[in-house]
């Protein structure tokens, strides 16, 4: 199995952060319009969010057109979602982690 390149791991690492960050902010405020507590999400949330943001990252690959590039370079869809969908997952386990160290 080859190995992904460096170039295109980071590229996706980005793209999944900056998706992930622009739902969590817009989810966020739609909590807070509804007068609630946006870092007092379910895991069953957590995950929506994370299913939401990996799927927004593959709707722009499609729109950039890069799904061909990216299958040429020998990078799976399976791996294109773990690389999408990772820093959803971490920066949920920070939202949860600090949540619960600050009480």
């Amino acid at each position: 199995m080859l190995r992904s390149n460096m170039l295109v791991v980071r590229s996706c690492l980005l793209r999944g952060a900056i998706l992930w960050l622009l739902a969590r902010t817009l989810i966020s405020a739609m909590i807070v319009a509804a007068y609630g507590d946006p870092f007092a999400v379910s895991a069953r949330s957590a995950v929506i969010i994370i299913g939401m943001s990996t799927a927004l990252a593959f709707a722009q690959t499609a729109r950039l057109r890069e799904r061909v590039l990216l299958g040429n370079l020998g990078v799976p869809g399976a791996t294109l979602a773990a690389y999408f969908a990772l820093p959803a997952l971490a920066g949920e386990l920070v939202i949860v982690l600090l949540r619960a160290a600050l009480g």
